[in-house]
């Protein structure tokens, strides 16, 4: 099913936008059988937070939505063939970001890929505050906002590294930012993710 995307690039002032921000909002809600919340494509948020419908609806308004979220596989749409990119990683922290979110994630405990246990202790430490008394970023979010800008960008590992390097050395003293790329990708595969695949669905810079 492909959904009306004529509002996105209307003057947000307009009350075209504001009718197809809010029929937007109402059809996710209703396919996703009405949950309290629901993720959120705008600007700023880019699919990394889940708000409640009328703040997500807000956010449209106020910011508007994600440019590079042209195909809206995570509010149920179904691109057609013509929009097949064959099997590509989903790549960004939205996996990352769900594995956290414990009321989004269907955990299957005692499959040989952990203990539960184990997975609340990696959530733990996903959970540390970036550094002491920030209350905007953890370890997790910090990680997920930055791989999702590698991807979408398309920096290198190495540039990924230096970034990572540079922020480390930049942020406050005993910070838990990760500072390369592999351990990142260790990191991640605590979740089991980095080698999770989707169909149709790649980030497309429009920069």
């Amino acid at each position: 099913m492909l959904m009306n995307k004529d509002w996105i690039n209307l003057n947000r002032a307009t009350s075209e936008y504001m009718d197809g921000a809010w029929n937007f909002v109402k059809s996710v809600e209703q396919n996703e059988g009405y949950p309290k919340k629901i993720l959120c494509p705008c600007k700023n948020c880019v699919n990394l937070s889940h708000q409640y419908v009328d703040d997500v609806y807000e956010h449209l308004v106020i910011k508007g939505m994600d440019p590079t979220y042209r195909i809206w596989v995570h509010h149920g749409e179904q691109p057609i063939e013509s929009q097949m990119e064959g099997e590509l990683d989903l790549g960004d922290g939205y996996n990352l970001y769900m594995a956290a979110d414990m009321d989004a994630v269907n955990m299957d405990i005692g499959t040989g890929k952990g203990s539960e246990k184990e997975f609340n202790r990696n959530l733990d430490d996903a959970s540390t505050p970036l550094y002491e008394g920030c209350t905007k970023y953890t370890k997790l979010s910090a990680i997920v906002v930055l791989y999702k800008l590698k991807n979408v960008n398309g920096w290198s590992d190495r540039s990924f590294t230096s970034l990572l390097e540079l922020l480390h050395d930049v942020l406050p003293e005993n910070n838990v930012l990760l500072n390369s790329m592999y351990s990142v990708k260790r990191f991640l595969s605590r979740f089991d993710l980095m080698h999770r695949k989707t169909m149709f669905y790649s980030i497309q810079c429009t920069q």
